[in-house]
């Protein structure tokens, strides 16, 4: 290598190096300060990006967890107002089977002041217990939480309305349209049946080939109801059918123009009622009946085997019912489960019968959301359609069609002064317990559903922060090692440079001639 004064190369290379011992030593150094491996975009561009997004998801999950902690929240508090809200149930109930035994007027007083203390506290239970300032227990409530970090990521939770005017004991008819009965079996007893309510129109009747002549002037009273009862009646021996009144509640064969005060049904054999399986028997065959005695029959002979249908029958009279004048009965089943009625395949005229009782026909129809009344809900209406069972049907109209008919008996209602009401109260609160209960049990599982939630929430953020560390935070250990190694080598290289710039001295030396 050539001795030269302008150009030091030695000491240039010591210079480069140097300058690479210099930015390492920089960047372990700044690492070493912030605890980030990446501090820049240049450190890692494709790490950056990755742990943008993960940061995202991560302030994602940590919201998610905070929502569905809010939603556990929210459930408490409904179930713990709920608690109450059964306890003063379950009083009630003690108080009402206790009045429901032999007790003096005194003491139904003494105890029907506590349950209307009672139904006193259950309404402000309901009507002032807030969740983020808003009532939730009158009315249906829902809410809906963001459990994830993605659009539509969501878990519902609702209640329902458990004010105490919400649920009881309640019957209610509502849009019965097209009752009809199966047309096998029906040749032998029923041929034609046809009533002309017009007024001052007499209705000309056949029954199994057998004319009965022009029987009524059916427009009035019940005493011309009768008369086609009177004479359906004089021919039961020829045609097995018998005919029994259900008071003017209801129109029984009324299928033209007009309507009348009073109604007559036929009914072969005037029974064949099943409730729930069960055969009641032979139940109002009432020839010169009112449909008082008539429903009062019914509802006898359904209670009778109550035991094993589960179904409690009371008569609803005139000042029940929002129609005209009379009678009806209301299924009250004291099971919980869904009410059946059915009607003897075939009895044309039994069908028709009942169906201005309980709305139905032949065939079996069940009815009532959640089954506690028949034809009604604990909440509202139900409406029922009856169809013929093929299309040789017999059709049989009734003037409840298309009426409302509605008997409530809510908690807020109650009282135990007398037997009955005391009995109508036990009914009303087994109702309200369920309706509770049922509550209570979907948000007991709201909540297991919140915190499993919450589970797995926190141990995807774990996993995911984890991963995140990885890529962005430091490792002391080597980067405290990488610092250490730039150090020693920019040390090392300063003192190369320090001896290298020192090199053309050495020309001074030639020229002295030393």
């Amino acid at each position: 290598m050539a001795l030269t004064v302008n150009t030091n190369l030695f000491s240039l290379n010591a210079q480069r190096n140097l300058r690479k011992t210099e930015t390492p030593l920089q960047t372990a150094m700044q690492r070493l300060s912030s605890g980030l491996r990446i501090n820049s975009s240049k450190d890692d561009a494709a790490g950056a990006a990755i742990a943008t997004r993960q940061l995202r998801q991560i302030t994602g999950l940590s919201v998610a967890m905070r929502n569905a902690n809010e939603g556990v929240s929210f459930a408490q508090t409904a179930e713990g107002t709920m608690d109450e809200m059964v306890n003063s149930l379950q009083r009630i109930y003690e108080l009402a089977a206790q009045s429901a035994s032999y007790n003096t007027s005194a003491d139904r007083t003494s105890m029907n002041e506590e349950v209307s203390k009672l139904i006193a506290e259950l309404n402000r239970v309901v009507n002032q217990t807030r969740y983020n300032g808003e009532k939730f227990l009158n009315q249906a409530y829902s809410i809906s939480v963001q459990v994830g970090t993605e659009v539509n990521e969501t878990i519902s939770i609702s209640t329902s309305n458990v004010s105490p005017d919400a649920f009881g004991a309640q019957t209610t008819r509502t849009s019965f349209t097209d009752i009809s009965a199966n047309r096998d079996g029906i040749a032998s007893a029923v041929a034609t049946m046809s009533l002309r309510a017009t007024g001052g129109l007499a209705a000309d009747a056949a029954i199994a080939g057998y004319d009965l002549g022009d029987v009524i002037n059916y427009s009035t009273t019940l005493n011309n109801s009768l008369s086609v009862i009177n004479r359906v009646n004089d021919y039961t021996g020829q045609t097995n059918v018998t005919a029994f009144s259900f008071g003017n509640a209801f129109v029984g064969t009324s299928t033209q123009s007009g309507s009348a005060d009073a109604a007559a049904a036929v009914a072969v054999n005037a029974g064949y009622l099943t409730i729930n399986g069960i055969s009641i028997g032979s139940t109002a065959n009432a020839t010169y009946g009112t449909a008082a005695n008539i429903a009062s029959a019914m509802v006898t002979a359904i209670n009778a085997k109550s035991t094993s249908t589960g179904v409690y029958a009371v008569v609803l009279s005139s000042k029940d019912v929002a129609v005209e004048s009379g009678y009806g009965i209301a299924l009250i089943n004291t099971t919980g489960a869904a009410i059946s009625v059915s009607v003897a395949t075939g009895n044309a005229g039994t069908a028709s019968g009942f169906a201005g009782f309980f709305g139905t026909s032949g065939g079996t129809v069940s009815a009532g959301q959640n089954g506690q009344i028949v034809y009604s809900t604990p909440l509202g209406t139900t409406s029922v359609t009856t169809t013929a069972a093929d299309n040789q049907s017999f059709g049989v109209s009734t003037a409840a069609a298309n009426v409302s008919v509605s008997n409530r008996q809510s908690i807020n209602d109650l009282t135990v002064t007398t037997t009955g009401n005391a009995n109508l109260a036990i009914l009303a609160v087994k109702q309200g317990l369920d309706t509770l209960n049922s509550q209570k049990a979907k948000l007991g599982a709201d909540l297991n559903r919140f915190e499993s939630t919450i589970r797995n929430l926190d141990n995807v953020r774990e996993n995911i922060s984890a991963a995140r560390s990885r890529t962005m935070d430091a490792d002391f250990a080597v980067e405290t090692a990488n610092m250490t190694k730039m150090m020693i080598m920019q040390q090392a290289g300063i003192s190369v440079l320090a001896q290298a710039n020192t090199l053309p001295q050495n020309v001074l030396s030639l020229l002295s001639g030393r």
